[in-house]
């Protein structure tokens, strides 16, 4: 029987960047049964619903995402609403910053991964003219890129850059673009152009970070031996 260890509010209102059309997007991290275990399976699904989308994941694909440096699963350390269920999510919520900083070279690639998804989704969509998607695409394409500068900038704040102070000028102009503020892409081939310029700019600052083997290791360790307590309690 499966468990759940906690649930995590993820997405745009975890960042303050929620327009009036967004819905909640949740994290669920549950333990695997005896028979996920023997069988090998590492359980996931997606619920949609009206007002909020749950995805659930098996909590041993929590420390390899965490470990490629995953944003969609970082952000969940960072979480600004969380449901515990036992206390697996205190122990790592405890070294997140060092969890969050532990692989900066594989950050960075992952975040332009996401940038240059975004980025061809902007472009196919302009193409189909479906506008609502493209200033979607646009924002999430600049933030991902912003957050990079962020996080070095605030010297390796996590928490800091993920999330837009009510208060803060990029802020304003991430839900500017959101909101179709900027009306032709030529207007947002600028946000896209500065975004690609500043990620060629901080590489080197990601690139050259060490790898913190010490805290994979916890981390790794931490989630196992939480897992084999839940099985041997399934067991009894």
């Amino acid at each position: 029987m499966r468990k759940d260890s906690f649930k995590a509010l993820v997405g745009s209102h975890n960042y303050n960047l929620n327009t009036d059309d967004s819905d909640k997007d949740y994290k669920v991290f549950f333990y695997p049964s005896f028979d996920d275990l023997y069988s090998g399976e590492k359980y996931s699904k997606v619920m949609t619903g009206e007002t909020e989308d749950v995805e659930y994941h098996d909590i041993r694909k929590l420390p390899d995402m965490l470990w490629k440096s995953n944003v969609n699963f970082l952000e969940v350390l960072f979480s600004t609403e969380i449901i515990e269920y036992d206390g697996l999510f205190k122990e790592i919520q405890s070294k997140r910053e060092y969890i969050a900083s532990m692989n900066l070279p594989c950050l960075y690639d992952a975040c332009m991964g996401m940038y240059f998804k975004k980025k061809k989704e902007y472009e196919r969509d302009v193409l189909k003219g479906e506008w609502k998607k493209v200033y979607k695409h646009v924002m999430s394409a600049v933030r991902i890129v912003d957050f990079l500068q962020r996080y070095e900038s605030s010297n390796w704040n996590f928490s800091k850059a993920i999330t837009y102070q009510d208060h803060e000028y990029m802020r304003g102009t991430l839900l500017n673009i959101r909101n179709g503020q900027y009306q032709s892409d030529n207007e947002l081939d600028v946000f896209i152009e500065g975004s690609e310029k500043l990620m060629a700019a901080i590489k080197g600052v990601y690139k050259n970070k060490k790898e913190d083997l010490t805290t994979k290791e916890w981390l790794y360790k931490t989630v196992k031996w939480e897992v084999e307590e839940k099985i041997f309690m399934e067991l009894q």
